[in-house]
């Protein structure tokens, strides 16, 4: 049984929180200091508890020092931000992932020794722009360092061919992870499927695949082209 702390609980970490607490093996611990907040989600997590963070006692007394991994999402007060993920860390606690909405607050993340810093502002402003700029690239989710987990409508001039004759991974630099088809007659919800080598791609058909950036935006450009 893993176990996971929330604290702060404004639409990212509810969002979290609320994510984590579906997976029946996953105790989610969802803290803050509002009262109201703590117990709207109270019915979906293991523990709601209003308290302050930045009290190294209080956190100790709910076992959030024992917890498996944190994410630190207290929006409005940083300096309380700062303090509750170094008092985190001093537990010895790994991952800890903390919010940040400017590069200077990441930076004083980092030197309290965050796991790692979420941008929130700046993801959302990347993915509205990826709406903007290629609307076949219907999502897409960083791996790593230049390297994506992505969704694209798949391009016309691949109706009604298969990967294998497409060469697909030596032309386009890109593994296909699934095929996502469309609802149709004989396929009354959308179904994801693992793709083999003579599969036909057909119209309506979105690909999830995965590699550089750079081979995810030609592959984009090229569906919307």
């Amino acid at each position: 049984m893993k176990r996971f702390a929330v604290i702060g609980l404004g639409l990212l970490g509810r969002t979290v929180a609320r994510e984590l607490a579906k997976h029946a093996d996953f105790e989610v611990i969802a803290v803050d200091v509002d009262h109201d907040l703590v117990q709207a989600i109270a019915d979906e997590v293991t523990l709601a508890v209003r308290l302050d963070s930045t009290n190294r006692d209080a956190l100790m007394k709910q076992g959030i020092d024992t917890v498996d991994a944190a994410l630190v999402a207290i929006g409005e007060n940083f300096q309380a931000a700062v303090l509750t993920t170094s008092i985190l860390k001093g537990f010895g606690i790994e991952p800890v992932i903390s919010r940040a909405t400017t590069k200077e607050e990441e930076k004083i993340l980092k030197l309290v020794k965050a796991d790692d810093v979420v941008l929130v502002e700046e993801i959302v402003a990347k993915r509205l722009a990826q709406q903007l700029t290629s609307p076949s690239l219907v999502d897409m989710v960083e791996l790593s360092h230049g390297v994506s987990l992505a969704r694209v409508e798949v391009p016309k001039e691949m109706w009604g061919k298969t990967l294998a004759s497409l060469k697909f991974r030596q032309r386009y630099e890109l593994n296909v992870v699934a095929v996502i088809k469309p609802e149709c007659e004989d396929r009354p919800r959308a179904a994801t499927e693992m793709p083999g080598p003579e599969d036909t791609l057909e119209e309506g058909d979105v690909l999830l695949v995965d590699g550089p950036d750079e081979a995810i935006e030609r592959l984009a450009e090229l569906a919307g082209g």
